[in-house]
C-alpha cells in the first residue's frame, strides 16, 4: 500500500468519525439517565439496549482491528445477551399490536365476576331482581305513561 492510498484512507476514516461524533452527539452531551427519564418504558429499555449494543459493538471492532481473536471474548458473548434482548423487546412490542385487536368477552367476563361476589350477590349477577335493575325499572316506570 502506498503513501497516498494510505492517507486516502485515513481522510475516508477522519470523516467517518467526525460522522459518528455528530451522530452521537444528542447522546453524549446529556445524561443518558436524563434523556431516558422523559421516555415511555419501552423506548426507555430500546435506548439503553442500543447504547449498551453501540459500546460493545465498538469494543468488539476494536479488539479484531488489534488483531485479537474477538469471538472468543467475553464482548462476543456481552452481544450475544444485548442481541436477545432486542428480540426481548421486539416480541413486547408484537405482542403490544395483538392486544389491539382482541375483543373482550361478556359472558365470560360476566361469569368469572359472578363467581369472585360473594354467594349473596352472585344471584344479582345477569338476573333482573338486581337492585340496581329494580331501581332502573321504577325510574323508567315513573316516565313512561300509565296504560290505561
Amino acid at each position: 500500500m502506498d503513501t497516498t492510498e494510505l492517507i486516502s484512507l485515513l481522510e475516508l476514516l477522519d470523516d467517518d468519525i467526525d460522522g459518528l461524533e455528530a451522530a452521537l452527539a444528542p447522546l453524549t452531551e446529556h445524561a443518558l439517565p436524563d434523556m431516558a427519564s422523559r421516555l415511555p418504558l419501552l423506548d426507555k429499555a430500546q435506548l439503553y439496549v442500543l447504547v449498551t449494543y453501540a459500546i460493545e459493538n465498538i469494543l468488539f471492532s476494536y479488539l479484531r482491528l488489534n488483531g485479537i481473536n474477538a469471538k472468543e471474548h467475553a464482548v462476543f458473548r456481552e452481544l450475544t445477551r444485548v442481541k436477545q434482548y432486542f428480540e426481548k423487546i421486539k416480541s413486547v412490542e408484537n405482542a403490544g399490536s395483538k392486544r389491539e385487536n382482541l375483543s373482550l368477552d361478556n359472558s365470560a367476563a360476566q361469569r368469572m365476576i359472578k363467581h369472585a361476589l360473594p354467594p349473596e350477590i352472585q344471584s344479582w349477577v345477569g338476573d333482573d331482581n338486581s337492585p340496581r335493575k329494580k331501581r332502573k325499572k321504577s325510574k323508567q316506570e315513573k316516565l313512561s305513561p300509565a296504560d290505561g
